[in-house]
């Protein structure tokens, strides 16, 4: 594993040119460029100006809070695939712009501790760009800790969770907003931002299966905010959730935990009982 820093400021990220990848921040051009095995920071010692990036990307983590130029994605549209339970961590006060593209990241971590795989919790000197993009976090973690989606209040296109195990739980931080967010079961969903705006919500669970989706403070409401798609919730285990916006929600082959509203729940058919690992409790 090695780490990579971005120097000489405007530039092309690609498969073969090594001019501006540095071993240390701020240091000389002429290392790899990075792999699968290495970390990618952006910072102050990066230089201004735009990094294109133009190849598919595969590298642990990307770091990019501290830079004062423009990480693009959007020209050539390129997947990228990070491996770290820290994956993407774009907050902090540099005056930079972030661009997503239209292309899949991927996020595959397995960590079993708690980890923050989206972090954008402070976005002072940002502007941000989703693009199209689809960001689909694979990895499965476990009962041992929980992953963050800190996403900073602000607008995503595409995003997905996909299902875990053994009880393993994700909070979602910040007020944000989803053109399209997915919930695969089996999972643990903890809403903090108190509202998530969304235009078009769905959740994928099974009575088996289920989507526990709750608010990271009990007794405290979460709402998510749809305002005309009338979302898809099927195998949902629901607990301090608010339906709101416009949308009819419908929750069917579903549980009812207490202290929501604005919401239908029709439960299991055939009066399937829940067990309570399988409610994430």
């Amino acid at each position: 594993m090695a780490n990579r820093f971005w120097v000489g400021g405007t530039g092309e990220w690609n498969a073969s040119d090594t001019t501006h990848w540095s071993a240390t921040t701020g240091g000389a051009g002429g290392a790899s460029v990075p792999g699968t095995s290495d970390t990618v920071t952006f910072n102050a010692s990066s230089g201004g100006g735009t990094v294109t990036v133009n190849t598919t990307v595969a590298v642990q983590s990307i770091t990019c809070g501290a830079f004062t130029g423009t990480l693009d994605f959007s020209v050539n549209n390129n997947n990228v695939t990070l491996s770290s339970s820290s994956a993407f961590n774009g907050s902090g006060s540099g005056t930079r712009t972030i661009k997503l593209g239209n292309g899949t990241w991927t996020f595959t971590s397995t960590a079993s501790s708690n980890s923050t795989i989206w972090t954008m919790a402070t976005t002072t000197g940002l502007t941000f760009d989703a693009g199209l993009s689809i960001l689909d976090f694979t990895g499965v973690g476990d009962s041992a800790g929980q992953r963050i989606f800190s996403g900073g209040g602000l607008t995503y296109s595409s995003v997905r969770f996909r299902g875990q195990v053994n009880g393993a739980s994700l909070q979602i931080i910040g007020a944000n907003s989803f053109t399209t967010l997915t919930n695969d079961g089996p999972n643990v969903i903890e809403l903090s931002g108190l509202t998530q705006t969304i235009a078009t919500l769905t959740i994928n669970g099974s009575p088996s299966s289920p989507v526990l989706m709750r608010s990271s403070s009990d007794g405290s409401s979460r709402t998510l905010s749809v305002a005309s798609n009338a979302p898809t919730i099927n195998g949902a285990a629901l607990r301090d959730i608010t339906g709101a916006g416009g949308a009819s929600f419908v929750a069917n082959n579903s549980f009812d935990l207490g202290h929501n509203s604005g919401i239908t729940i029709n439960g299991p058919a055939g009066g399937h009982i829940a067990t309570r690992q399988q409610l994430g409790m």
